[in-house]
């Protein structure tokens, strides 16, 4: 199985692609490691995010996106933007599943077993987020 850990950021989304195998998560390196909205206000901006989406998804095969919560109000709550690329990713003829981001800091403590070091910095909550929908699949 494919996962595509999806980290939503202001007008963007974070990407990590990984897979399972007999000894755990492996990263699958990817070209692509953030897709970006330019304006969430032009209806032709949002299109070509989707269809960047959609081609991203046929391109690497991608089994489930599995996305980073973010709470819908308060101090800490995701903006309106990041909700809209949400609905983007959940258009896309895949499978979506969603990690609470608490239930991903502890997954990430105990089970995780390091994030590779080919993954940057700015992609690891998106690599945690596939390996932990792995994990909860039953594939790790």
């Amino acid at each position: 199985m494919r996962v595509c850990g999806v980290d939503l950021k202001a007008s963007g989304a974070l990407l990590a692609i990984v897979s399972s195998t007999g000894d755990g998560a492996i990263h699958i390196p990817c070209a692509t490691k953030r897709i970006a909205l330019s304006d969430d206000k032009d209806a032709e901006a949002v299109r070509a995010f989707l269809q960047t989406i959609r081609t991203f998804h046929h391109e690497n095969a991608i089994d489930v996106f599995a996305i980073k919560s973010r709470a819908h109000g308060g101090k800490m709550g995701g903006g309106a933007v990041s909700f809209k690329l949400e609905t983007l990713f959940q258009l896309v003829e895949c499978e979506t599943a969603f990690a609470n981001p608490v239930a991903l800091a502890k997954f990430g403590c105990g089970n995780l077993g390091g994030i590779p070091g080919i993954i940057l910095k700015y992609q690891e909550d998106a690599y945690r987020c596939a390996a932990f929908h792995l994990n909860r699949a039953g594939q790790l």
